[in-house]
């Protein structure tokens, strides 16, 4: 029995640019012939990588978390730093990437939430957008539950309040990035933001 064809492209680097294709024009904008273009891949080999569009999407949002998104919270874990200067870099890492001429422009998360909010997303790939904002909910709630605890916000201070206004505040940003504001005028954001935190 003859064996079947070996995969002739690297699968990671591939998925890396179905994700900037759905970045830039989100999962209804984005049609099979831009992602295979853009993969440098035919259409069966889509499918037998990645199965169809909707399982190519939900692998390219995870690839984004794991990738691109995973490393903004490493700064509100940050040592021998203030809160306000914790939830300062954390936004200033997120205003870093949402204006990286490099990327599409803005949140990959943010641009797909606004998605799912209209009904373009399909009942699997909203529920992993779904998924990934309740998970970064989480761990900001268990951020400043920590931070609380630490004696660094006051004891009537709600850490899902707080979770929420950090959630809101970098989608803000992403979506004012992705509408070419600039750098500079972001940075004003976050200090606002910031000073919300003041010791």
């Amino acid at each position: 029995m003859v064996s079947g064809r070996q995969r002739t492209f690297d699968k990671e680097e591939a998925l890396h640019k179905a994700m900037e294709i759905f970045w830039l024009k989100g999962f209804s904008g984005a049609s099979l012939s831009d992602l295979v273009e853009a993969m440098g891949i035919n259409k069966p080999s889509l499918y037998a990588a990645f199965n169809n569009k909707e399982t190519l999407f939900v692998s390219a949002l995870k690839h984004y978390a794991k990738t691109l998104g995973s490393s903004h919270l490493e700064t509100l874990t940050s040592p021998n730093e203030s809160l306000q200067n914790k939830i300062r870099a954390y936004l200033e890492s997120i205003s870093n990437l949402v204006t990286n001429s490099t990327f599409p422009g803005g949140c990959f998360v943010a641009n797909s939430t606004c998605e799912a909010g209209s009904g373009c997303l399909t009942a699997g790939t909203k529920q992993t957008v779904e998924e990934i904002n309740i998970e970064s909910r989480n761990t900001f709630i268990a951020f400043f539950e920590n931070e609380k605890r630490k004696g660094f916000l006051a004891s009537t201070a709600s850490p899902e309040a707080l979770a929420d206004y950090l959630i809101a505040t970098q989608f803000g940003i992403a979506i004012m990035a992705r509408n070419n504001v600039t750098k500079q005028e972001l940075q004003h954001v976050i200090e606002t933001a910031a000073s919300v935190f003041k010791p």
